[in-house]
């Protein structure tokens, strides 16, 4: 599946996941489609991936840092200027809000090197129509391998793992002025922060405090 796909499905799933409404009205997502919405099914939400740019970063077999421009417009109606304005501004949190923290989208990325969006508010006769056009910059790695297996088809969006409980907590004070010049410690709870022998400071690997906390849950 080409990575541009991966990100618009997975865009369009975070947002109907959402249930975006305004004022009691479910908004209706769009994609792929035209990129305007009729007067008649709005307020409305449309998505596509127009534009993508591959930037190799190795010699040889292609690879690729891929920059894909996720644009989503999202457009309402108002009995006022300021209505409209209001209830888009609404809208277009909620939107930022299901793109920016869904775990599917947010797997797949690299980072957002930047968000534009665009307001615009115009009048039709006695009502006030409201959009924010918008283009999300997703980055992420492309590789191309003639001996790489073809995967698999999977499902897709993907599930986010489940929440490993949280069991008991510890509490360690390995401080930094004491230390035992020479001494080495076996299994120290954090090995990395240790000062290797010889030492004149901390931390040693040795614990001089120690709290564990036992939690127990429903």
């Amino acid at each position: 599946m080409l990575g541009r796909r991966q990100v618009r499905l997975a865009a369009l799933g975070a947002l109907e996941r959402a249930e975006l409404q305004v004022a009691g009205r479910a908004v209706l997502i769009r994609s792929p489609g035209d990129w305007s919405a009729p007067s008649d099914v709005l307020p409305a939400v449309i998505v596509r991936t127009a534009h993508e740019a591959k930037t190799s970063f190795n010699r040889g077999m292609p690879q690729f840092t891929t920059t894909c421009s996720l644009e989503v417009k999202a457009v309402v109606e108002g009995a006022t200027a300021a209505e409209a304005q209001d209830a888009i501004e609404w809208l277009w949190y909620a939107v930022e809000n299901a793109l920016l923290l869904d775990w599917s989208l947010v797997r797949m990325l690299q980072q957002f090197p930047s968000i534009e969006s665009v307001l615009d508010i115009r009048a039709e006769g006695a009502r006030h129509l409201a959009g924010i056009a918008g283009s999300f910059r997703c980055e992420y790695p492309e590789m191309y391998d003639p001996t790489a297996d073809r995967p698999q088809p999977a499902p897709w969006p993907i599930d986010p793992p489940a929440p490993v409980p949280l069991e008991r907590v510890g509490l360690h004070a390995d401080l930094t002025n004491r230390a035992d010049p020479t001494g080495t410690y076996p299994a120290p709870p954090f090995p990395q922060s240790v000062v290797p022998a010889p030492r004149t400071h901390g931390p040693d690997g040795r614990d001089e405090g120690r709290l564990d906390i036992p939690l127990e849950g429903d």
